[in-house]
């Protein structure tokens, strides 16, 4: 006798054929329920694609009480997760769980969301519905320390909490962002002991503990991981580069690297106003600038001069005076020249000191 088909499974090999669609399983087990309660998930998940609708909501269309649609989803909650030993069931709950070893067991909600269902507004309603059946996944609120995050049913919130507690302390001990080998090397020093890869897991839902847009990780609050004035973002963009930038160059990678806000642009001159006035930078050339922690001190050239000369203490060569003031500043050779001959006294053959 031929065996009769199951509907459920053939609609499981279709959507691993193609890749798992949480929508069109929930749509299988909403075959099974009543009318009405097909149409209360619909509105409340956003299955028809428009926006989620309230308890409140949904009762006033129905003239019930936000209690009885609350008891009505519980219900279909109840209902599909009963069928748990059906394909599509297991797919759906693989599928997730999944996801989330691959995460060393947590993940973020809005990461969790992007994985497993896209933009699709109708796929996210019908993980967020699965989500509710399922007993070896739940979701665990944000804190302080925190993002809002899913875990596997015997994930271990407080072996979380040890590491972010450790990391917590190493940057009130650290004077800037560090690289992720340096944070885990600091780590381990304080007696962290799980795998490279779960610690940074842990890190990457933390709400205290960051990455900047140039993978170094710090407090989040922190200038280098969360800039916000133009002064802040061009001082975390010279001091990635390492080297003097022209304040044109300074604009497009504040662009360039995510730290502006998205849908607005970086203007080169405002780049140039709020640099000028601020001793943290030093403008070394035209449009140039550096960091002053880098040895490079305001002022002209002549200034500059003056400031080698008075720190050296006696007479001092030509060419090692050249030398100098190209560690602090981008100027011609003949520009040196020109102030030594025409504010110093020289001494001797081609020695000058401050004139007296």
């Amino acid at each position: 006798m031929k065996s009769q088909a199951n509907p459920i499974l053939e609609k499981s090999q279709k959507m691993t054929e193609k890749g798992f669609s949480f929508s069109q399983a929930l749509a299988s087990f909403m075959e099974g329920l009543s009318p009405r309660t097909r149409d209360i998930i619909s509105a409340r998940f956003a299955l028809g694609g428009g926006s989620v609708k309230t308890l409140e909501e949904i009762g006033s269309t129905y003239g019930i009480t936000r209690e009885r649609i609350r008891q009505i989803l519980g219900s279909a909650f109840s209902a599909v997760r009963h069928q748990r030993e059906h394909p599509l069931f297991k797919e759906a709950v693989a599928t997730i769980e999944t996801v989330l070893r691959s995460h060393s067991g947590i993940i973020s909600y809005e990461e969790l969301f992007t994985l497993v269902a896209g933009e699709s507004k109708k796929e996210q309603g019908a993980v967020t519905f699965f989500l509710e059946c399922f007993r070896s996944i739940r979701m665990v609120k944000e804190t302080p320390v925190r993002r809002r995050v899913f875990v596997l049913a015997d994930f271990s919130l407080e072996a979380w909490d040890d590491v972010q507690a450790a990391v917590e302390k190493i940057f009130a001990g650290a004077d800037h962002a560090l690289t992720e080998a340096e944070l885990f090397k600091r780590a381990q020093k304080m007696g962290v002991k799980i795998e490279k890869k779960v610690f940074f897991d842990y890190l990457a839902v933390s709400a205290s503990v960051r990455k900047n847009s140039f993978g170094r990780f710090g407090l989040a609050h922190s200038s280098e991981i969360s800039p916000r004035g133009t002064r802040e973002k061009a001082y975390l963009i010279l001091k990635m580069h390492g080297s003097p930038l022209h304040f044109k160059d300074i604009a497009t990678r504040i662009d360039k690297s995510g730290l502006q806000k998205k849908g607005k642009i970086t203007h080169p001159q405002t780049v140039h106003n709020e640099l000028i006035k601020d001793k943290k930078f030093v403008l070394i050339g035209r449009g140039l600038y550096a960091l002053a922690e880098w040895g490079y001190a305001r002022g002209t050239v002549r200034e500059v001069l003056k400031t080698i000369l008075e720190q050296h203490r006696a007479p001092m060569a030509r060419e090692d005076i050249v030398a100098a003031v190209a560690n602090m500043r981008q100027v011609k050779r003949s520009t040196v020249i020109i102030n030594l001959n025409t504010f110093f006294e020289k001494v001797g053959k081609d020695e000058y000191t401050v004139k007296r």
